[in-house]
């Protein structure tokens, strides 16, 4: 029987990274409901660069256990607030799929299994339909394990939209 731990993410196991910041374009209202999912198009504005928000997926359990990214997580969850104050109440304003689909034959690197591999990064302008249109953000993720259990939220990453 498969141990139900609480998934210990981004302590030591994941590297975020916030790359050169670009226009994020018009905002929306916010999230409401259910989170929407990714949207097939990537989200990437015309127009401007991209901000990408990059990490690793977890490496272990709570109990220091071996977390397998192809069986172990469901998805993310990406959080936005204008504040950095993240809490458990909080609503994700999108859901990442924790695997995405590749073709195998034309990007042969390591890490692709069955013509998938682990989601690692984020375009953020993808969230501008669902969030407000303040300038500064603060975003964060959970990672949700396939048994439901969820991580604790990862420090906050700033993202200026000017």
């Amino acid at each position: 029987m498969r141990r139900r731990t609480t998934m210990r993410m981004f302590l030591g196991g994941f590297t975020v990274a916030l790359l050169l910041a670009g226009c994020g374009g018009g905002g929306g209202g916010s999230a409401g409901g259910e989170a929407p999912g990714l949207p097939p198009s990537g989200g990437v504005p015309p127009g401007g660069p991209a901000t990408v928000l990059t990490w690793d997926p977890p490496a272990t359990f709570a109990d220091n256990e071996r977390v397998d990214p192809y069986l172990d997580i469901d998805h993310y969850e990406v959080y936005v607030r204008e504040d950095a104050n993240f809490t458990n109440s909080d609503l994700p304003a999108m859901v990442i799929p924790a695997l995405t689909s590749v073709d195998p034959t034309s990007s042969p690197s390591t890490g692709v299994k069955k013509g998938r591999r682990p989601n690692s990064e984020f375009q953020l302008e993808t969230l501008d339909p669902y969030i407000s249109k303040a300038s500064r953000q603060y975003v964060s993720l959970k990672a949700v394990g396939v048994d439901g259990q969820t991580s604790p939220f990862m420090p906050p990453v700033v993202w200026d939209r000017t």
